[in-house]
């Protein structure tokens, strides 16, 4: 999800970066320090430091720490999220199957986390009070109620199902490589992304114990 510091070049001087590139830099240094310490316990100054930037070019860049935050953490979440409301929206009021759209969100998640625990643990990591993740899964909420009613499911919360699904495939993205063997020495092989998102979404769609048969 980034690049290190640019080394100093012969001279001691270090070679000019883009703003795009100096702006990257900054993300991926500040998603690493929040994850680290939380968003009270991470300064300007660390981040900074982390990043191999002066300090003053994140004010420039961003205005403020809870800017960097909304930046660097919230607003990943909130662009899969979009991307995928956006997908589904457009396709509402034609019949569709409903493990389309689940596998839709799966994926739009977990290529979003795929490797980056930092990133999860960044916004669970938030004590500002602001509860960043609430307006997405009051989203999720929506489109799980609407997909229920299309479909004729019933007897479902959803209030408590939009979190479990979340959970379910945030942790399984972010933390892969804790949770599954890299080689094919365990029974079943190592996990690959596409059986791993073939699962969930099966799992979502099915639960486990009336899952039909294929």
């Amino acid at each position: 999800m980034g690049e290190s510091p640019a080394t100093p070049a012969p001279g001691g001087k270090r070679p000019l970066r883009s703003t795009a590139v100096v702006r990257e830099l900054i993300l991926n240094a500040a998603r690493a320090c929040f994850a680290e310490s939380g968003y009270a316990g991470t300064t300007t100054r660390q981040i900074a430091k982390r990043a191999g930037v002066v300090e003053n070019l994140i004010f420039k860049q961003f205005g403020s720490k809870s800017e960097l935050f909304q930046a660097s953490v919230v607003e990943p979440f909130q662009s899969a999220l979009d991307a995928f409301t956006a997908r589904w929206s457009a396709r509402e009021a034609v019949p569709h199957a409903g493990e389309s759209v689940a596998r839709e969100y799966v994926e739009a998640l977990y290529d979003l986390l795929e490797g980056h625990g930092e990133l999860l643990l960044a916004i669970m990591a938030d004590r500002r009070g602001e509860r960043p993740l609430l307006p997405l899964m009051r989203e999720l909420e929506r489109v799980a109620a609407a997909q229920m009613e299309s479909q004729g499911w019933g007897g479902v919360d959803f209030f408590v199902l939009a979190r479990l699904h979340f959970g379910m495939v945030a942790f399984n993205a972010a933390f892969g490589d804790a949770l599954y063997p890299a080689g094919d020495t365990e029974p079943g092989g190592a996990a690959t992304r596409e059986r791993i998102v073939k699962e969930i979404t099966a799992f979502m769609i099915h639960g486990t114990a009336h899952r039909p048969q294929p």
